[in-house]
């Protein structure tokens, strides 16, 4: 890599990381200098006072169990079901695959927005509006999840597959004992990706859990916003907490995606 290319680099992470590293300043300034006109990138003192005040006035941990009960059905849905037809897409040949992997494929363009008013009809009659299955269902089926797998699939070698067929290994098999475990970088980047997501999800969770009890981080998050007051130090610090469960997600999975990056690289 040319020393060009890697400072470019680094200076895409530096502005990605400035408005991160300026929310941690934030959070742990005196609320006089988080309201100050003038920017202050070194607190006077570091107080963790409206960590406590946050903890104390809302139901943070009940957002924060919220976010995850809803984040990993998500994910766990999103596996089995991309899963199942990524293979159909990628390793099946019927009749029409390509058109509806095209038609997929144009569903990515389509708004959030738009989709919401016959989803909400939907999770209403199915009698699950309120619960966290009425979020998790519509995040597990996002068509990029599936171009993702479905381009990984795609690119395994059939020797072992039909080494697989000869044996007597039936499509369920062959999925489980061959596509599945050569898949695992993709998987770990999928997993990334659908927990993120449904982690920062917050228009169709505020359309689809109406009651208090059940209210993810960013609609919690969103009640600290009032139309005459804007509670930023409390704001801070609760977001800064909330990034902490995704960084961990990351940490845990970045293996999986570094091997998947490097298996590409060597296929090319």
């Amino acid at each position: 890599m040319s020393a060009l290319k890697c400072a470019a680099y680094y200076a895409l992470a530096l502005v990605w990381i400035i408005p991160i590293i300026w929310m941690a300043i934030t959070a742990v300034k005196p609320t006089s200098e988080v309201m100050s006109f003038t920017p202050n990138w070194v607190p006077s003192q570091i107080t963790f006072e409206h960590f406590w005040a946050l903890l104390d006035r809302r139901p943070f941990f009940l957002w924060l169990a919220n976010s995850l009960q809803v984040a990993l059905l998500a994910t766990v849905i999103a596996i089995v079901v991309t899963t199942l037809a990524a293979y159909s897409l990628a390793r099946l040949r019927w009749v029409g695959r390509d058109v509806v992997f095209a038609i997929l494929l144009c569903a990515m363009f389509i708004p959030w927005e738009i989709n919401s008013i016959p989803l909400f009809f939907l999770v209403k009659d199915m009698g699950i509006l309120n619960t966290f299955l009425a979020v998790a269902l519509p995040l597990s089926a996002l068509p990029v999840s599936l171009f993702l797998l479905r381009q990984f699939f795609i690119n395994i070698p059939t020797d072992l597959e039909e080494a697989a067929r000869i044996d007597g290994c039936g499509h369920l098999r062959i999925l489980w004992h061959i596509i599945i475990p050569v898949s695992l970088p993709a998987y770990g980047a999928l997993a990334i990706f659908i927990f993120i997501f449904s982690w920062n999800e917050f228009f169709w969770s505020l359309v689809a859990l109406q009651r208090s009890g059940v209210r993810t981080l960013p609609i919690g998050l969103k009640t600290l916003v009032a139309a005459s007051d804007i509670q930023y130090d409390l704001m801070m610090a609760g977001s800064f907490m909330a990034t902490i469960p995704a960084l961990i997600v990351f940490l845990i999975l970045k293996r999986q995606v570094i091997a998947g990056i490097s298996m590409a690289g060597v296929r090319r």
